[in-house]
């Protein structure tokens, strides 16, 4: 790649702008963004050529695994002086180039700074019938310092069904003593067309009936497990599940954690966990007094213990994210051809768990700008996530195939063939869509381009 001419935004474009976005080769624009400021960046997210040897919007060639390896060295060195001490790099590969790529990432990063590997699946598998078909790419990540990141920063993510379920409970909630005909009747009426009036199979609607509806509710939805097992009610409406409360652990607990609780019906002991309880007598006590052991219909059953939805809206940052959508709907309504773009629901449940409601992100292979856009949406949210991308003036080609939309987009607007060009439309179009839908001011600086913006 031909060196170009580094040109950075103001010093305090990149302390308070909402983002930047800058046109030039990331390695020296990374190298001078590293002398000249004192930004640093809580986490780098970036999509680099996976050398497929195509021709996409971009051009994914190298002479030879070396050669893409020795690119990816020079840029992840700078990338990692441009990270805070307990920032976190995150790096989308394919199964090509990815046990090599970790391999790198190590050498350079550390082991023991290794925060894992995320299978994002797209839950559409495609590839030649003769071989198993691929659905999936690899999102490695590695944190500078993993004990600081560990110090500050959670790795969870919000229960992505969590709210729906709520709001169910809440509405079935909201209809106890209502008079109403029973969902199922209802139905059954109206299916078979019976001469039955709804009126006269009216009765007062009680907690059982929103606990019943809830559960069927719940099993016609396509939730995980995990989230699924939130599938009761208690006796003021909230979401709750029960967990076992055995002890844990290979080596066994101190006696007094064997003691048996009362069940608070027929007064007799309940079954103990063969290995006691997880919990010593003070903390048992406390969570009966707090409602939070569930007990069985008589002292048969062992008790377990509660825990309320709305009480644990997260959860751990899972090694499997699951998300088969895809951005050319929303590309195409803001008129950007791009192939293939990373779409922004993926790159937002990353953010929120590697960043959280503050900091800065850092793309150097922008692309068509799906992080920037990405961090535009929770910006405009109230989350204090400001960003800084950066794509090379790569040109298009217009007697390519995959680079005539992109190529005659520029044309269109009079603006020069390259990859960047795209990249800042695609974010001013963001930007003004989002300013539109919220109210919400976003201010976006440019380097390195000329003229102005699609």
């Amino acid at each position: 790649m031909t060196p170009q001419t580094v040109s950075l935004p103001s010093q305090a474009a990149c302390q308070e702008a909402d983002g930047v976005v800058i046109a030039g080769d990331c390695l020296p624009v990374m190298r001078a963004l590293a002398i000249r400021d004192a930004v640093r960046y809580d986490l780098v997210l970036i999509d680099p050529p996976y050398n497929t040897g195509g021709r996409f919007i971009y051009d994914d060639r190298f002479a030879s695994n070396e050669a893409w390896l020795d690119m990816m060295a020079l840029r992840l060195h700078a990338l990692r002086r441009l990270m805070t001490d307990d920032g976190a790099l995150l790096v989308h590969i394919d199964e090509h180039q990815g046990p090599a790529l970790r391999g790198l990432l190590a050498r350079l990063f550390g082991e023991a700074n290794d925060l894992g590997e995320i299978i994002w699946d797209k839950l559409n598998p495609k590839g030649d019938a003769g071989r198993v078909a691929g659905q999936h790419e690899r999102i490695l990540a590695f944190a500078r310092d993993l004990k600081k990141f560990r110090e500050r920063r959670r790795l969870h993510r919000d229960k992505p069904h969590a709210p729906a379920m709520l709001a169910q409970a809440a509405r079935l909630v909201a209809r106890i003593g209502q008079n109403r005909a029973p969902e199922g009747l209802r139905q059954l009426i109206r299916r078979h067309e019976l001469p039955v009036r709804e009126a006269d199979c009216r009765r007062p609607y009680r907690l059982a009936d929103a606990r019943r509806d809830y559960r069927q509710w719940l099993a016609q939805q396509n939730i995980p497990p995990g989230e699924a097992a939130y599938r009761h009610l208690d006796a003021s409406g909230r979401v709750y599940r029960t967990v076992s409360m055995a002890w844990p652990n290979r080596a066994p607990p101190p006696p007094d954690y064997h003691e048996p609780l009362l069940h608070p019906v027929t007064g007799r002991p309940c079954p103990v966990p063969a290995r006691g309880w997880r919990n010593p007598p003070a903390t048992m006590a406390r969570l009966l007094a707090d409602g939070q052991i569930v007990f069985g219909a008589d002292h048969r059953k062992q008790p377990e213990r509660r825990y309320w939805l709305s009480d644990n809206l997260t959860e751990n940052l899972p090694s499997v994210i699951r998300y088969g959508g895809s951005d050319d709907t929303r590309l195409a309504r803001l008129g950007i051809p791009f192939d293939h773009p990373k779409p922004v629901g993926l790159l937002i449940q990353l953010i929120d768990a590697f960043v959280g409601d503050e900091g800065r992100v850092l793309d150097c292979f922008a692309g068509s700008g799906s992080v920037g856009h990405a961090c535009l949406e929770r910006r405009a949210q109230g989350r204090d996530i400001r960003f800084t991308l950066v794509q090379s003036r790569e040109p298009l080609d217009p007697s390519q195939p995959g680079q005539r939309a992109g190529a005659a987009f520029c044309d269109a607007h009079g603006l020069a063939r390259d990859i960047a060009q795209i990249t800042r439309a695609r974010i001013e179009r963001a930007r003004d869509a989002l300013e539109q839908d919220t109210g919400v001011p976003l201010r976006v600086d440019y380097a390195g381009f000329a003229g102005s913006p699609g």
